[in-house]
């Protein structure tokens, strides 16, 4: 990769970007410039009939409407008095409130911890404490369940929490009412709510599937930008385009394919939180060009809905480890992201004859020089990694720069598995990653 070029649509005048500069890059002002470029465009939309399993109606958010709401959330968040960098945890379904939430958290300075909302009580206490987070935003009702409840339950059993804040409906006595926050008109009008000691990228915490709770893990929000970049080289995505994503804003695979592949795109995001058959196919009836992003184990199910041929491209994420079917055939363009943990997402467009295209250079043919993410494929098999999108580290309390990581090469700890030159699946080894431990080790031959 040698360059980016952000998609642009009809009308829009942005430039590709030799040289991007990454350190600039900040979340929440790419949704700002959104806002100032096409205020009445929308930038976020809920699934249909979304208040049957959260209480909550459908909401369509224009750039204009998400940076006020943003705005005022993250002049809350600064109020609270944290210091700058803190993390913030957010527990939300997939939805606008999840994404406003997370700029928001950004905006004011803060590191968005990003809890996700099919985590136990355990799980989430497990976090909280691994993260040290004070503050929390969640939600009154997803179907069943009771997260801001469940959230009440742990501070009282934690000094550590100090600030607990919900979307409604059902917010519980002594938690703070975050659509009270962001539907409120200021008491001061402020040309700049962010406090200018808090401009900086204190990046976000997800978590390994594969080591827990336990294990936070940290990314600078140039590393997520970088991430998503490559990622949009191969999918296309355009300005005046659509993402339906079924996924979580919650991890590294969930935030590249949507929200932070929106705010680069300029496209829409619309978000399910619950996947509803009815609501997807309403959804896709019409609109703008649609790209659906579905966890990889519901494309059969899809490809016999008959959905493929309303959509511009359908974008299949799966986990590692993975072994790809010979043959897995749905029409339309297709392409795969196979997510190595919190590590990095591989890119490819299936064939015609439904082949994954994912393509690793062996040893010693690596990318060029200074590429977003690089990778290559030691004599051993093991996956190696380089390049900004995949710098990610365990979180300290006291921040991390991700600087050291870009320029070293690491082993994933996955391993490709490759016949006749293309990749028929990636897996694990017996042995355990060296992310865990924080430590870079340099492969035993570079090739030539």
């Amino acid at each position: 990769m040698r360059a980016l070029a952000l998609p642009a649509g009809e009308g829009d005048d942005r430039a590709p970007l030799d040289e991007p500069p990454w350190d600039a890059i900040r979340l929440s002002a790419l949704l700002v410039e959104n806002a100032r470029r096409h205020p009445g465009k929308i930038a976020f939309r809920d699934q249909p009939d979304r208040e049957a399993w959260s209480g909550r109606p459908r909401l369509e958010w224009t750039h204009s409407l998400a940076a006020t709401a943003i705005a005022r959330l993250a002049t809350f968040f600064a109020g609270l008095g944290l210091p700058p960098g803190s993390p913030i945890g957010i527990c939300l379904p997939s939805g606008s409130e999840a994404a406003i939430t997370i700029l928001a958290g950004e905006q004011a300075g803060f590191c968005p911890c990003l809890l996700p909302a099919a985590w136990r009580e355990g799980d989430l206490e497990e976090a909280l404490a691994g993260a040290g987070i004070q503050a929390v935003a969640t939600q009154g009702e997803i179907g069943n369940e009771r997260p801001a409840e469940l959230f009440c339950a742990i501070a009282a059993r934690s000094f550590g929490l100090r600030f607990l804040c919900a979307y409604g409906p059902s917010v519980p006595d002594g938690v703070i009412d975050l659509d009270r926050i962001i539907l409120a008109e200021p008491a001061e009008p402020r040309a700049d709510p962010q406090p200018a000691e808090l401009r900086h990228d204190a990046g976000l915490i997800t978590f390994s599937a594969h080591s827990g709770p336990g294990t936070p893990l940290h990314r600078s929000g140039a590393s997520l930008a970088a991430s998503t970049a490559a990622y949009l080289m191969a999918a296309k995505i355009r300005s005046g385009d659509r993402i339906l994503t079924l996924l979580a804003p919650d991890d590294l695979a969930g935030l590249s394919t949507g929200l932070v592949a929106s705010l680069l795109s300029g496209a829409t995001l619309e978000c399910h939180g619950l996947f509803d058959g009815a609501a997807l196919l309403t959804s896709c009836d019409a609109g703008p060009p649609t790209h659906l992003v579905a966890p990889g184990w519901i494309g059969p199910a899809l490809g016999q809905s008959g959905l493929a041929g309303r959509l511009a491209s359908t974008v299949f994420v799966h986990r590692a480890p993975i072994r790809f079917a010979a043959k897995t055939r749905f029409e339309g363009r297709v392409l795969d992201v196979v997510a190595l943990d919190e590590q990095a997402l591989l890119t490819g467009t299936r064939d015609e004859a439904g082949t994954a295209g994912l393509a690793i250079d062996d040893a010693g043919k690596t990318r060029a020089e200074g590429s977003l993410l690089r990778m290559r494929r030691h004599e051993d098999g093991r996956l190696w990694l380089a390049g900004l999108a995949s710098a990610v580290r365990p979180y300290a309390r006291h921040g991390m720069r991700d600087a050291q990581l870009v320029a070293e090469w690491r082993d994933s700890g996955f391993l490709a598995d490759v016949s006749a030159g293309a990749v028929v699946g990636i897996s694990r080894p017996s042995c355990e990653t060296n992310l865990r431990d924080g430590r870079s080790r340099t492969p035993t031959r570079q090739g030539g």
